[in-house]
């Protein structure tokens, strides 16, 4: 991994401010402690590989700590080309200053590329690094009393509340309007996005919180921000699920969980077109004469070590596949195991036989 560099404003002494000591580390993982403390003391020259090897883990570990003081307002990473090339140590308030006030001011001192975040939020919006495959929800804060009647007199987020309520058709609990402001101040999600979010999920006969944020963590993970594009990804999944249903005969109900987790995989995580997955799909029906989610992901998973990623690609895969049946040599015709067939054949003149029988 390339080298980044590092910058602070002191080399000659490790200072730990009492800010860091009061507020930031007794919520924080050791190990991010220990990273932490590691920028302060080092010079200008760094790697995630050698802090990596200086705490005995993992680049991954380390690049999870980054990003959680990158949440936590104390650094600002800077990537080129999805490579880490600076982490800058950004300066922190006094210990008698309020978190929540401070929060606020680190995210004005950031990249002002990221997602604005309201002027109330106590901790900034969330950014996936491309380095690092699994994305890090920020944690949800716990939002007093007094901080939630904040959040209500912003007409937007009343707005959305009261739209929520009216799709579910219940007064919000105090834990339900707090996964709300969730989405509103910690995943950077706009009053109407929230209210699509809700729309959306509600139309999908899906009413439970639990499932409305876990959707929201998923558009979170896509990056999705805006109404338009969450349309956009709503759009082409419905489109890909109607396709691979219909091809597999099943057009008369909407796909079951575990089926859409295997739809979402083929198309998210594999990244095949729909035109291979059909393709999959019906091979699977020719194969089996019945519909296997799993069959055809067996298939898929072939075509991906094969590296498939157009429809020509799976005739060369055909191809060699056949070259190879061809060229193997075949297997010797096995004989039964009994006693009879172990022994060896004899082979007799019948015109010997009968003259030692006359005596001749």
């Amino acid at each position: 991994m390339s080298t980044f560099t590092l910058t602070h404003t002191s080399h000659t002494f490790t200072e730990v401010p009492n800010y860091f000591l009061d507020h930031c580390m007794p919520g924080a993982n050791g190990e991010f402690v220990k990273v932490y403390l590691c920028l302060l003391r080092s010079g200008d020259s760094l790697s995630v590989s050698l802090l990596a090897d200086r705490l005995s883990c993992t680049e991954n570990d380390i690049m999870r700590a980054l990003r959680y003081w990158e949440q936590e307002g104390l650094l600002r990473l800077v990537f080129e080309k999805n490579i880490l090339k600076e982490v800058s140590l950004l300066e922190m308030p006094s210990s008698e200053s309020s978190p929540v006030k401070e929060a606020s001011a680190d995210i004005s001192s950031k990249d002002t590329t990221q997602e604005p975040t309201s002027p109330l939020s106590t901790s900034p919006a969330p950014t996936v690094l491309s380095t690092v495959s699994e994305y890090i929800p920020p944690e949800k804060p716990h939002y007093t009393t007094a901080q939630m009647n904040q959040f209500i007199k912003l007409d937007d987020i009343n707005q959305a509340l009261y739209v929520t309520q009216r799709y579910l058709g219940r007064t919000l609990t105090s834990t339900e309007t707090s996964t709300i402001l969730y989405f509103y101040d910690s995943l950077g999600f706009p009053a109407d996005l929230i209210e699509y979010l809700i729309e959306y999920c509600v139309s999908r006969d899906k009413k439970s919180m639990r499932y409305i944020e876990a959707v929201a963590l998923s558009w979170a993970k896509q990056g999705i921000r805006t109404v338009e594009k969450a349309k956009e990804v709503s759009t082409l999944y419905n489109k890909n699920c109607f396709a691979v249903m219909k091809a597999f005969g099943l057009s008369n109900r909407n796909p079951a969980d575990a089926e859409t987790g295997f739809i979402k995989k083929w198309t998210s995580s594999m990244g095949f077109s729909l035109d291979i997955i059909l393709e999959a799909c019906r091979r699977t029906i020719q194969a089996i004469h019945q519909p296997s989610f799993e069959y055809a992901d067996s298939i898929l998973t072939h075509w991906q070590e094969k590296g498939v990623h157009h429809l020509s690609d799976i005739q060369r895969v055909d191809q060699l596949r056949r070259d190879s049946k061809e060229t193997k040599p075949e297997k010797p015709t096995r004989t039964s195991g009994n006693r009879f067939n172990n022994m060896t054949p004899r082979s007799y003149l019948y015109e010997d036989l009968e003259k030692q029988l006359l005596g001749r």
